[in-house]
């Protein structure tokens, strides 16, 4: 058996072999339409070879841990009490990271932990040791209270914090794109260059500032547009400390980045690539040592769904996977029931187990950059890293990051990418599962916990007057919005009046004919929260509804539907459908009194829009 080779049984295929059997498969159609592109016109390749000139990604910061990255909960529980317990519970089950999220950051929605003071820091890290994990402070515009908070904390236990993993995470550039105000330069460079000055005082030596592009992200940016936003925030936080008597030198080390990790698994993992690279070029030509740069990654919140949220699962499994294959140094993972609300334990502990599973039993993250020489990996990751530098470029023609919020530069340049991307959702090209592709009208609801931050809280000296600079904020949107409010006004109507809005499937010939193109019509209704009631032409009338569609086969229509038209116009029908294309007979279907042919590619959601006001009233 030693001698057994395997290989040799098989031929040896080259690329044209590979080719030759990709063009027969098409049966005529050329190879080029297999080609798809990213949302920064990015080709994606139908076939790759191995990478001619494999990148070599700079070294990663050391770690204190065996562990891949650092396992990463969120703490977002406004109650003191509860943040704490929720906290030890994360601790004890696996997880080696807290990311402590504050009311009115950036990825807080309508949580976060609803710090005021010393006494309520300690509090909630009672019984918490410190020194033993990994923390983030993600304080959106009360970072720097936060963080003078969270250092006295430090101190008072007496803690050497040179020893100690802590990310102050200051990031106003991020908090200024969320809220629309941030401290003007001047005053913002004196507390940073002050913060960082505080903070290397104390022997912290983590990062002080962070390049957080989760909330271009979540407006729609790009992968190359939230790289190039990261780029250029560090950048502008460089200059702004600096200004503030920091040295680059001595700044550069201290700044760490924040990005998402989303299911499209290989643009992920090229992305985090690209990071690395983009940092190793920042330096180089800013003139300062090569250090590698502490990479954080979060789970896509625009990715999940509110709808079948079960499929977050997925959707986060496939992203952590990517995030660690990336080389992400921290990675934290949304829970399934986070669009829904404040997620409670259960979903908590899938999440962390997600991670768990990646970590201690799949052993991702063991091998240094896996998929270094992938041809289609490193092709993407050059090319993200180019189109990035070019952004990068962009926003420092423009003045710097800063400007670039001020002026409106970084929105419009994320409205040309999220137009693209809606209307691509919006035909079901970019297809989102439970949400526009296979919906389920009767799911069960999911329990999420009943605990908003309070209306009147706030941190730190509220009544500090200083200059205030201003931008529009950028709004944080989810990729399955559109469909979920048709599907949520769809739940409200059965709440209030017994019923959805319905249409009538008009089916024409036998089961076989009518069924493809009946359950087609049926789901993408369905995503509309529009339900159906099926039977023949002529049963229109007794179903009580004015709403028709006919379904059958291509040949079936020729025969029957002009009459089954005709009929369902007879009987009020008040619009009239037909899925598919109808060919040749267009112009007969449409004097028979079809009024819309349904087919895949056009855009539905405006359809849906109209036919869920129609079935309702609303319009006529």
């Amino acid at each position: 058996m030693s001698n057994l080779k395997l290989a040799d049984e098989f031929p040896a295929l080259q690329r044209d072999d590979w080719r030759a059997l990709v063009d027969a498969s098409l049966k005529g159609r050329p190879f080029e339409s297999l080609r798809t592109r990213t949302s920064d016109g990015i080709v994606i390749e139908p076939v790759y070879g191995a990478a001619e000139n494999p990148a070599v990604l700079p070294a990663a910061p050391l770690r204190a841990s065996a562990d891949a990255w650092t396992l990463v909960q969120r703490a977002d529980m406004p109650d003191i009490a509860a943040a704490n317990t929720q906290m030890l519970d994360d601790l004890v089950n696996g997880a080696s990271g807290i990311a402590l999220v504050l009311p009115g950051s950036i990825s807080a929605g309508a949580s976060g932990v609803a710090v005021t003071d010393a006494r309520s820091v300690q509090r909630l890290f009672e019984g918490v040791e410190l020194d033993l994990i990994d923390l983030r402070l993600d304080g959106g515009r009360h970072g720097r209270d936060l963080a003078l908070l969270v250092l006295d904390e430090y101190k008072r236990r007496r803690l050497d914090l040179s020893r100690c993993s802590l990310t102050l995470g200051l990031d106003p550039l991020g908090a200024f794109a969320h809220g629309g105000k941030v401290t003007e330069r001047g005053e913002l460079s004196r507390r940073f260059g002050e913060m960082f000055t505080l903070a290397t005082s104390a022997d912290h030596q983590g990062p002080v500032a962070q390049a957080d592009a989760r909330v271009y992200h979540g407006a729609g940016s790009s992968e190359a547009q939230e790289l190039g936003f990261a780029l250029a925030t560090a950048v502008d936080y460089l200059r702004m400390l600096e200004a503030g008597g920091i040295a680059p030198a001595d700044a550069a080390p201290r700044i760490s980045m924040m990005l998402t990790a989303d299911a499209d698994q290989f643009v992920t993992i090229a992305k985090l690539r690209a990071a690395r690279l983009l940092w190793a070029r920042l330096l180089d030509v800013s003139g300062l040592a090569p250090i590698p740069v502490t990479l954080h990654v979060e789970t896509a919140a625009r990715m999940m769904s509110r709808r079948d949220p079960h499929v977050n699962l997925l959707r986060a499994t496939t992203a952590s996977f990517a995030a660690g294959i990336g080389s992400a140094d921290s990675v934290s993972v949304l829970p399934f029931t986070q669009a829904l609300g404040l997620p409670d334990g259960f979903a908590r502990r899938m999440a962390r187990n997600v991670q768990s599973l990646l970590l201690e039993e799949s052993r991702v993250g063991r091998v240094r950059d896996a998929t270094a020489g992938s041809g289609h990996v490193e092709d993407l990751t050059h090319e993200l890293a180019r189109s990035a530098w070019h952004i990068f470029h962009l926003i420092e023609a423009d003045g710097g990051m800063m400007a670039a919020l001020e002026n409106g530069k970084v929105h419009a340049m994320i409205k040309d990418v999220r137009d693209a991307r809606d209307h691509d959702i919006a035909r079901r090209k970019i297809p989102l599962t439970g949400v526009s592709e296979f919906p389920n009208l009767d799911e069960a609801s999911n329990k999420t916990l009943d605990m908003n931050a309070p209306a009147d809280w706030t941190i730190g000296d509220a009544s500090a007057s200083v200059g205030m600079e201003t931008c529009e904020p950028l709004r944080q949107h989810r990729l399955g919005e559109g469909f979920e409010a048709l599907r949520d006004a769809s739940d409200a109507s059965l709440a209030n009046t017994g019923t959805r809005p319905t249409v009538f499937l008009a089916v024409l010939g036998k089961p076989v004919d009518f069924t493809v193109r009946a359950t087609w019509m049926s789901n993408l209704l369905a995503s509309g929260g529009i339900d159906v009631v099926t039977g023949s032409a002529e049963e229109l009338a007794s179903s009580k509804l004015d709403i028709a569609c006919i379904c059958s086969s291509d040949a079936v229509y020729a025969e029957k539907a002009e009459a089954a038209a005709r009929s369902l116009t007879q009987q009020g029908a008040r619009r009239i459908l037909l899925a598919g294309k109808p060919g040749e007979l267009e112009e007969t279907l449409t004097a028979a009194g079809v009024q819309q042919f349904v087919h895949a590619g056009q855009n539905v959601l405006t359809l849906l829009n109209e036919l869920s006001m129609l079935a309702t009233g609303e319009t006529s």
